[in-house]
């Protein structure tokens, strides 16, 4: 074994060892660029919309600095200045080649999913055009990388309803403890603005509970309360939901939804809606079902289990005061209708 092949060993055993897709992206990058050096790499995520491609940016490597940039997707679309090639790639499903004015050539690899669909596309721009050989090889690490997001996603997402499941929660809740205690600073464009408003990002955590959920089991049987976990799953999945905001079975029928709002009215306005759309939904044999929220704003909490305290605290006070109701801690708290929150052991306890 010659001490290039080795080193590509080495390379995917480092991709393989996170957990985190962040970091994961960032590994992809660092064994791309180690193999190719003083290439320009970038890593976007594709999504199908209205029948139109989106890209988002996820991570980049320039002169081999790596920066991961989920946290700040650039979303452009086909009818933006992006380079036709990535859009053709897409199209095409095949690898795709373009000459730059400066004698450069960008490639783009589309990454595929176990389905057969196009979830991922990298560019790399060189001044080599890649052999046969380093084609095959960029493809086979983007097949590496597809099966192993594809086993990460499996382990953290709940097997009924297939939303991310309660051990991703605190990881996801610490890193934007971080991020906000470290003064991270996101610019976000709202999608829906035409004139594309761009404002700082807050992130705002709502704990979701089915009302009456245990009369629901006692009348029609778990497995119809099982069927009612699952369309309330889909419900909040469906059109309320951005693609970067987050949704988590807690437990039970207990949901979490961490989403980026720019302020309260904000976030309770999509806490709003998702309560407003399982309310109207006309479910099987008992008609109406009912959800309460409470929510607060993930900034400067000690611990993950104290930004959840706040949550259910505002959860319990909408629970209490007539269900299928929306609080925010926050608002409470100035009203004088919960006391603070100093400290939170968070355990399963059936509400109401």
């Amino acid at each position: 074994m010659n001490h290039n092949s080795i080193r590509i060993i080495d390379n995917l055993a480092e991709i393989t060892s996170y957990h985190d897709r962040h970091v994961l992206e960032k590994s992809l990058l660092k064994t791309l660029n180690e193999l190719f050096p003083s290439q320009d790499l970038r890593l976007f995520r594709v999504r199908e919309n209205s029948g139109a491609h989106e890209l988002s940016l996820l991570a980049f490597c320039v002169n081999g600095v790596i920066v991961s940039s989920d946290e700040n997707p650039r979303l452009m679309t086909e009818q933006s200045d992006l380079s036709e090639t990535i859009f053709k790639a897409i199209k095409n499903a095949d690898v795709e080649l373009t000459s730059t004015e400066n004698g450069k050539w960008n490639v783009v690899y589309p990454a595929f999913d176990a389905n057969g669909v196009i979830f991922a596309v990298l560019l790399i721009s060189t001044d080599l055009v890649p052999s046969n050989g380093d084609q095959r090889l960029i493809y086979g690490i983007l097949r590496v990388y597809s099966n192993y997001l594809a086993l990460i996603e499996k382990t953290q997402k709940d097997k009924l309803t297939g939303l991310f499941n309660r051990e991703t929660l605190d990881n996801e809740i610490t890193k934007i403890l971080v991020r906000q205690g470290s003064h991270f600073s996101e610019q976000l464009t709202s999608p829906n603005d035409s004139r594309r408003r761009t404002f700082s990002v807050k992130y705002w955590l709502g704990v979701i509970d089915i009302d009456n959920f245990k009369t629901i089991n006692d009348n029609f049987g778990h497995l119809y309360g099982d069927e009612v976990i699952i369309l309330v799953a889909r419900l909040m999945k469906s059109g309320v939901i951005r693609d970067d905001d987050l949704v988590y079975r807690y437990g039970g029928e207990e949901f979490v939804v961490v989403l980026k709002a720019p302020d309260e009215e904000d976030a309770m306005r999509t806490f709003e809606r998702i309560r407003e759309m399982v309310a109207a939904h006309d479910f099987p044999q008992i008609n109406q079902v009912t959800i309460s929220i409470g929510f607060v704003e993930v900034f400067a909490q000690p611990s993950p289990s104290d930004v959840i305290g706040e949550a259910d605290e505002a959860l319990y006070y909408a629970k209490g005061n007539g269900r299928n109701q929306v609080h925010s801690y926050s608002r409470l708290l100035r009203e004088g209708k919960v006391k603070p929150v100093s400290r939170v052991v968070h355990g399963d306890i059936e509400l109401f």
